[in-house]
């Protein structure tokens, strides 16, 4: 019954946030797109920090989560303010022991904890804000991302659940199998033919279908080395933002290692 009640919340959650996702994403992705991806960036960051014990001092905490959220705003702002953002990063993560010095005995820890979450969360995430804004192309190239890492992690989870025998890598994440990994990779393929049919895409079939086998197959791993960070903490969710699907690390943990994918080969495919 906990089981069902939890696909069953996870379904819901899903079907009320994705149209909206979708709508904003196909009626103004460079400004939509920009602002979800800092939203999501942000909330991403509040659970990935609390993960450590920035949450000891606030004003470390928070000046970590806001810098976080600075990488995909730097990426709108152009690509000179996103390299500069990148370059002082490592500076920012190491100069607030100064700023903050009763913490100077945990920045052995501590600053690598902030320095990998701005690059792990802010320069990912940055991808989804230079897919958007891609000339033409951004509406589509949001939709394909979407489309390769929802279908994809969906099919997965169906699959595995119903005939998955196989772990997939069970020191991580039990509940993983092979069955619901390449489930979840014709699931990913699957997307991105569908919004090339639907919303068009300057993909051709063979790219399609390394798209979403690529992106598909790193949408995966980023799943699990999410699975890697929570393990080392001992929690099982980042979060409980999202009903049924955890926090919003949880959520954008595989769209993070996918957006890159999808964004380079769009960027090759109008050249």
């Amino acid at each position: 019954m906990a089981n069902g009640g939890s696909m069953l919340t996870r379904i819901i959650t899903a079907l009320v946030l994705a149209p909206v996702v979708v709508a904003a994403a196909w009626l103004a992705p460079g400004t939509a797109g920009a602002g979800l991806a800092v939203l999501c960036t942000v909330l991403a960051a509040y659970e990935y920090m609390g993960l450590f014990s920035l949450k000891e001092n606030r004003g470390l905490f928070w000046v970590a989560v806001a810098w976080t959220g600075l990488g995909p705003v730097s990426a709108w702002l152009g690509s000179e303010v996103l390299s500069a953002w990148l370059f002082c990063s490592p500076m920012l993560a190491l100069g607030l022991f100064l700023v903050f010095p009763e913490r100077i005995p945990r920045a052995w820890s501590e600053a690598p904890a902030v320095g990998m979450g701005a690059v792990y969360l802010g320069v990912l995430m940055s991808a989804v804000v230079l897919l958007a804004r891609l000339p033409d192309w951004g509406a589509s190239g949001l939709l394909m991302l979407f489309a390769v890492v929802w279908l994809g992690d969906s099919a997965a989870y169906f699959a595995g659940k119903s005939i998955g025998r196989h772990k997939l890598y069970e020191r991580v994440s039990p509940k993983k199998t092979w069955e619901g990994s390449w489930f979840g990779l014709a699931g990913s393929i699957g997307g991105a033919f569908l919004v090339d049919a639907i919303f068009s895409s300057p993909l051709s079939s063979i790219e399609l279908t390394a798209v979403g086998l690529v992106a598909g197959a790193a949408e995966q791993v980023g799943d699990l080395c999410e699975s890697v960070l929570k393990r080392s903490v001992g929690i099982k969710d980042s979060g409980s933002l999202l009903p049924g699907h955890g926090g919003m690390l949880d959520r954008v943990d595989g769209l993070l290692f996918a957006a890159p994918i999808v964004y380079w080969f769009y960027l090759a495919a109008i050249g």
